[in-house]
């Protein structure tokens, strides 16, 4: 009996049977992180006799140009014979292979170590086990797949790292405890309803009083809570709504298409009694009626159903964050819609401190008042800096420090921020064409700057790099930039042939918080980056959450299939740096191994 490990994940009982097969049984405990079965990706196995010699099957793979995969029928112990393994063994030592194995049996040249699935074993345990045996020196291109007529099927492993990121897309662009989209794919379908000029209602959910639930009855009824209440919101809304989770206790419903305001209020009026319904916590003797209510904040991308103005997916939460404000000023249990006159009293109410924060950013980047801090990335392997990312600071005379939170986007929403962008990055530039340290290698240490989608848009960015490098006369291979992954990059076409140009000169690429946003490695394939970054909150429970460490694990064994290097943001103990070492995780940031800090 053998247990299979990889990185810390139990993969199940796996047994040996003869011949050195390697056979995984799945207790089906799995479903959580990767549930899709791996018998749902395999395809029929073409067979070849077991007494069959090599010649056999090269006439087979020359008849099937397309087949990836023989599988040569020994009894009990199937062996996988893969068409790259095959024609390298065809080639041989100086190109004499087919002339010393055409002859020979194929049971007796090819590999004995083989590795047959159940057909039942989830994605993510096949990608632990694939991970396994690479890491000890056995490379598999596709493994074998046992259904429970006893036929076999083979499923490749790009096919099985390629359901496994889609998983880890949904994952990241759904919450974990409702099971609802949350506010990453909330705000993407709102983008997408307006680039498609369609007509769109958002609606606000807040719940009130919720406070009070975790306070006197604890988390765990919480949760049971927002669980209940996710489940009503499905259940009134329609087939085409978008019903989120936009975090704590906010909800969000979407609807598209051509809706009066009676109809809307009507919607809005019925999630106010399905939130005023009371709830059931808890179970036996401890279960207990939590009573609550919400207050639902209404806004529209059209004027009373008018195509004459249209809002921007943007303005339309905010006008839907003021309207669910007037229906808490009106006494909660209720819902409210957006007026123009709540904008009106918003002046007055002295939030205009926006228009100051823009104007005085406006100013600072004309002056060039933006300062850059450096927060140092590691070699994980020996803790030694490789290079410093580079961080915008803005410290105001009048409003003193503003947090990058604060006035990147307002940076984004004014037309600032490819101005912003350029004194970063010309800063970013001389700053390290000045530095002397070197890395273990002997090389001088990268500097790593942000890049916005509106930037990498921008036809004029790549001349802007080049400008930057030739001015400061840092060399192109020491600078190193981060693209946001994000639905902002909307043409991942035009940018590619943008990063491909930066590429050709010698700049570093990196796709930078992958998870937060349209996680994909069809995308990683799609943009030519040298370094994938994942986000934070993934790496901050990666101690503590056994499906993030899976994740983690597997994403950073995917992208080193790719070629890439793997960044973790955020690491902020020895232990989550420990584990990211187990994993093979190359570099890191966090505040383990340093705050951004002025250059010295």
């Amino acid at each position: 009996m053998r247990v299979a490990r990889a990185h810390g994940v139990t993969a199940s009982a796996a047994t040996r049977a003869g011949d050195g097969l390697l056979r995984l049984v799945t207790s089906g405990d799995e479903s959580g992180h990767g549930g899709v079965e791996v018998g749902a990706l395999a395809t029929a196995a073409v067979m070849a006799p077991a007494d069959a010699d090599v010649s056999a099957v090269d006439e087979i793979f020359r008849r099937q140009p397309a087949l990836r995969c023989v599988v040569l029928d020994i009894t009990g112990a199937p062996r996988l014979i893969d068409r790259t393994w095959y024609e390298s063994l065809m080639t041989g030592p100086m190109g004499y292979g087919r002339l010393l194995f055409s002859r020979r049996l194929l049971r007796d040249v090819v590999p004995i170590r083989s590795v047959v699935l159940d057909a039942r074993t989830t994605v993510a345990s096949a990608a632990a086990v694939i991970i396994e045996h690479g890491s000890a020196g056995t490379v598999h291109e596709a493994v074998l797949v046992a259904w429970t007529d006893g036929t076999l099927g083979v499923v490749t492993a790009a096919a099985v790292f390629e359901q496994l990121a889609r998983h880890f897309a949904h994952q990241s662009m759904h919450d974990p405890m409702t099971g609802l989209p949350n506010r990453s794919l909330l705000m993407h379908r709102l983008y997408r309803a307006d680039r498609d000029t369609e007509p769109t209602v958002l609606l606000y959910v807040d719940l009130d009083r919720f406070k009070d639930v975790n306070d006197h009855l604890g988390h765990a009824a919480g949760d049971e809570v927002l669980v209940q209440f996710a489940q009503r919101l499905l259940g009134v809304v329609g087939e085409e709504d978008v019903v989120a989770r936009l975090g704590g206790d906010e909800f969000a419903v979407l609807r598209t298409g051509n809706h009066t305001r009676t109809t809307i209020t009507a919607l809005a009026e019925r999630l106010v009694l399905e939130a005023a319904a009371p709830f059931v916590v808890g179970s036996g003797e401890d279960q207990q009626l939590v009573h609550l209510g919400a207050s639902v904040g209404v806004a529209r991308s059209d004027v009373e159903g008018s195509e004459q103005h249209r809002w921007p997916w943007d303005v339309i939460l905010r006008h839907a964050d003021l309207a669910i404000y007037r229906a808490k000023a009106q006494g909660r249990g209720r819902s409210a819609h957006f007026e123009p006159s709540l904008l009106v009293d918003l002046e007055k109410s002295g939030t205009r401190a926006r228009r100051d924060v823009e104007r005085r950013l406006r100013h600072a980047i004309s002056a060039d008042r933006i300062a850059v801090h450096f927060q140092p990335v590691v070699d994980l392997a020996t803790g030694q800096p490789v290079g410093h990312e580079a961080l915008a600071r803005w410290d105001d005379p009048e409003l003193g420090p503003v947090s990058p939170g604060e006035f990147i986007p307002v940076a984004e929403t004014a037309g600032l921020v490819t101005d912003l962008g350029r004194r970063v990055l010309d800063q970013a530039c001389r700053h390290a064409a000045r530095w002397t340290d070197r890395t273990a290698a002997g090389l001088l240490s990268v500097v790593s700057v942000n890049v916005s989608p509106v930037q990498l848009a921008d036809r004029g960015f790549v001349a802007d790099v080049e400008t930057a490098l030739r001015e400061s006369g840092l060399a192109p291979g020491r600078l190193c930039l981060e693209i946001t992954e994000t639905a902002a990059i909307d043409d991942v076409a035009s940018a590619a042939r943008r990063l491909g140009r930066l590429r050709d000169l010698g700049v570093r690429l990196a796709l930078d918080d992958f998870g937060t946003g349209h996680s994909s490695l069809t995308l990683l394939r799609e943009l030519p980056v040298h370094v994938l970054k994942i986000d934070r909150s993934f790496i901050a429970r990666i101690t503590t959450d056994r499906g993030d460490a899976v994740l983690v694990a597997l994403l950073v064994d995917a992208a080193h299939r790719l070629g890439l290097d793997v960044c973790a943001e955020g690491v902020e103990t020895r232990a989550q740096a420990d584990a990211l070492v187990e994993m093979g995780c190359d570099l890191a940031q966090g505040w383990l191994y340093g705050r951004p800090a002025p250059p010295v």
